[in-house]
């Protein structure tokens, strides 16, 4: 039953809403076509005001044109009467025409012209003497009955005519002529120049109070133009032959017309004719006008319309609906606002978080959208910066590249530029812009969009690149060895002058070919040793080689080759440097063999010492064990026991440099850990220490401290420096040894005594043979061999040792070795 009533209901409601609404469309209907009616009433009487109105400017307008060209003839009239004087003189001939131009203010000038176009007297000094074409003045015929007035010419005056170039396109005149006979042979022209401003003063005051876009034209009867005000499109001097008024309308004397095309528009228009003259006054307004005019006085029809439409066709649930899709669209336009804003936001973090500076332009490069970056160059603010051009905030010889970033004219891709700009601190910047042109679907440019880099780090990295490259360059190039780089392939790509020198060849010849290709076979051989180990390996391999020379001789050289990689670890050439050691090796045979000889002495020589010492010192002990009981006699044989003893020292010292210089003193390398070798001498001493009443702090640490060294010969090392400690370190007093991983390649070893310590000059003299600290030369130093041997012995392991004053007192000795790797052990003469 529900169903039924509301099914009832709504057919009801249905046949309700069709009879509303036909009513509602026959009221419509009825308003819309009173109101039209209404308003083409209204049209048809705007237009006839309009029309009454223009005939009647038209008529007012001619009267004035009248009113001047009648004063102009009577001028020339005048002027006609006083020169048929013959007693006028040439000085009152001017002084009558400037009398006349003064008194008639839109008279520009008076000239008397002869036939020929030779203007003879003129109130205006610039056309005296200038000729002009007649033809240009007018083309009707000129008598002496009444003067005629020519068309529109171009120039402030006569002379201007004549170069007609040389004159601005809007200056003109408009000339009135009369032919005046001397004689029946002779006649010359009076020519008025009426200045057309004069007119179109007058008329523009009238249509100042009329409808937005009249125009008014004077012309002559044949369509030639004299004057206009309004419409800029129709110079004057032009014909208006093609306006329908001169197509068959101005055959009465005054009318309107309208609305008709003319001038590429609708217009309204009246015309008037001259009784004496042959002048047409033509005035115009847009048919436009009238139209906007007749809607003004519509605003009360149209309102009445517009509100009879409303009340009727939304007064049934019209509050309803609207209310109804106001919300839904408030919905759906929150909705986009809010979709817009984050948008928005996502842009504004990803620009901030854009280390270029990016931005946007208008069609003329004005910038409308700039992020922080522009803070960053220019310390202005970014409101600042909207409203400026781009180029502005460039150095000045940069800103033609900027200027062609925004030509409309180039096609569509992207335009780059590198520019200069000083940012508030003073620092100079380059960037690189790229710009792209935003246009719409239809192709129409709309603005710009770009971004700018600073490459300013990246010139300067080039720029000290490049200043590296020279130095390097010039530095291979002074360098006295031969050196040339080759490519993987064998090519040369570059060697330096000693290069040149030494291969007897100029690089011009050598540049870009292999060495197999200007060097014999055998030699281009030995040219690339080692080439294909270096590309498979890397690294660097050094060997010696006899090589002819250009001059036939040989000699010896030391060959360095070293592989060269680029970023990727990819070989890019081959470095070779050459060394003539021809010299050298001579040197070093001379060298060992003194060196040889000179061991091969201080063995002889300590071996025959060391037999007589034997003697004497056993003779000596013979002489103690027998002399206990005489005490003279005992105190001398142990000053002679005491000098062997301290000769045989000696001695042993002279055998032990002169192993380590020989061949005989080879060392014999192996891996141990340090540590185990200190503490082994470190047990040994201990009981002479405690003689001296001297304690040994060890302070080796827990982590192996692994070497390649000679077992025998390091311990010899740490026991000479011990002992040496021994001497120096007064009783009760602290012996200290450290030992340490200075870093992963290196053993640190400390032995510090607390003795006087050495002066600072003798730090590094003291490791030379047979020499002693000035602080021990009371002959408590020993022979002045035992540090220079430990030297020697530190050398030989690739180590250091050096000695340095400890504050407080004392000295502290500093032993640094090289770290062993796992290598087998191996004999190791010293070099």
């Amino acid at each position: 039953m529900k169903r039924s009533l509301f099914t009832s209901q709504r057919s009801f409601l249905d046949k309700s809403s069709k009879r509303v609404l036909a009513g509602g469309l026959l009221l419509i209907l009825a308003v819309l076509f009173g109101t039209v009616s209404l308003m083409w009433l209204e049209l048809l009487r705007t237009v006839a005001q309009d029309r009454q109105r223009l005939e009647l400017l038209a008529s007012v307008m001619e009267a004035h044109a009248s009113q001047v060209f009648d004063n102009a003839a009577l001028a020339l009239d005048s002027v006609v009467k006083g020169l048929a004087d013959e007693h006028t003189s040439p000085a009152q001939v001017e002084a009558q025409l400037s009398y006349r131009v003064q008194g008639l203010p839109f008279l520009r000038s008076i000239a008397i012209v002869n036939t020929q176009g030779l203007v003879l007297v003129s109130t205006a000094a610039s056309d005296r003497g200038s000729k002009v074409d007649l033809q240009r003045l007018t083309s009707a015929p000129v008598t002496d009955e009444r003067a005629v007035i020519g068309p529109w010419v171009q120039g402030r005056g006569l002379a201007d005519s004549a170069h007609k170039e040389g004159a601005p396109s809007s200056l003109g005149f408009i000339p009135m002529v009369r032919l005046l006979r001397l004689s029946p042979d002779a006649a010359v022209l009076i020519v008025a120049q009426i200045n057309p401003d004069a007119l179109a003063t007058y008329q523009q005051q009238l249509t100042e109070a009329g409808a937005a876009g009249t125009q008014v034209l004077l012309a002559l009867d044949n369509g030639t133009l004299l004057t206009q005000v309004g419409n800029d499109a129709v110079p004057p001097g032009s014909s208006l032959g093609a306006h329908p008024l001169f197509q068959g309308l101005l055959s009465t004397h005054a009318g309107t017309y309208g609305p008709l095309w003319s001038f590429d528009s609708r217009n309204l228009g009246a015309w008037h004719r001259s009784n004496s003259l042959p002048l047409v006054t033509l005035v115009e307004q847009p048919y436009a006008a009238t139209v906007q005019q007749w809607l003004r006085s519509l605003r009360g029809p149209l309102l009445f319309m517009a509100v009879a439409v409303l009340l009727i066709g939304f007064m049934t649930r019209a509050s309803w609906r609207n209310a109804r899709t106001r919300e839904i669209a408030q919905r759906e336009r929150d909705e986009a606002q809010q979709e817009t804003a984050r948008r928005e936001q996502e842009l504004s973090t990803l620009f901030k978080s854009v280390q270029e500076l990016i931005f946007r332009t208008d069609t003329q490069g004005v910038i409308r959208f700039v992020n922080d970056r522009w803070q960053a160059f220019t310390s202005q603010p970014l409101d600042m910066a909207r409203g400026q051009k781009l180029r502005d905030a460039v150095h000045s010889e940069c800103r033609e590249s900027v200027d062609a970033l925004f030509v409309a004219s180039l096609a569509t891709g992207v335009r780059m530029a590198q520019v200069r700009l000083t940012d508030p601190d003073g620092e100079t910047h380059v960037l690189d812009i790229s710009v792209v042109p935003l246009r719409d679907r239809v192709g129409q440019l709309r603005g710009f969009a770009g971004s700018a880099v600073d490459v300013t780090p990246l010139l300067t990295a080039q720029k000290k690149l490049q200043e590296q490259l020279v130095f390097t360059s010039q530095v291979l190039e002074c360098n006295p060895l031969p050196i040339c780089m080759t490519d993987p392939e064998g090519r040369f790509l570059s060697v330096n002058q000693a290069w040149e020198t030494f291969m007897g060849l100029p690089r011009t010849s050598v540049l870009g070919l292999r060495n197999s290709e200007f060097l014999p076979p055998q030699d281009a051989q030995a040219y690339n040793a080692h080439h294909e180990q270096l590309l498979r390996e890397g690294g660097r391999v050094r060997y010696e080689e006899r090589i002819r020379r250009p001059d036939g001789s040989f000699c010896d050289v030391q060959v360095t080759k070293v592989l060269i990689t680029s970023n990727q670890n990819q070989p890019i050439g081959i470095l070779v440097v050459k060394m003539d050691i021809t010299e050298f090796l001579a040197a070093r045979d001379l060298a060992e063999e003194a060196s040889r000889s000179k061991s091969e002495f201080v063995a002889n020589i300590s071996h025959e010492l060391r037999t007589p010492l034997q003697s004497i010192l056993g003779f000596s002990e013979l002489g103690l064990t027998r002399g206990r009981q005489h005490e003279t006699l005992a105190a001398m044989f142990k000053d002679i026991h005491d000098a062997g003893q301290r000769m045989l020292v000696l001695v042993n010292d002279l055998l032990d440099i002169a192993k380590i210089d020989s061949t005989v003193g080879a060392f014999h390398f192996e891996r141990a850990d340090v540590r185990y070798l200190i503490e082994d001498v470190s047990a040994e001493l201990e009981l002479q220490m405690s003689r001296k009443r001297l304690g040994l702090a060890l302070q080796l640490g827990r982590i192996p401290l692994v070497a390649k060294v000679d077992p025998t010969r390091f311990q010899q090392v740490v026991r000479n420096v011990l002992d040496n400690a021994m001497k120096f370190t007064p009783e009760d007093s602290m012996i200290e040894i450290m030992a340490e991983a200075s870093d992963e390649h290196t053993v640190h070893i400390q032995v510090r005594d607390r003795g006087p310590g050495i002066p600072h000059a003798e730090l590094e003299t003291v490791f030379q043979a047979f020499v002693q600290s000035s602080q021990t030369r009371d002959g408590s130093g020993g022979t002045g061999l035992g540090l220079a041997i430990c030297r020697k012995i530190i050398t030989a392991h690739g180590g250091r040792i050096h000695a340095a004053n400890a504050p407080g007192g004392g000295t502290i000795f500093h032993i640094m070795l090289p770290t062993a790797s796992y290598t087998d052990t191996m004999p190791a003469p010293l070099s």
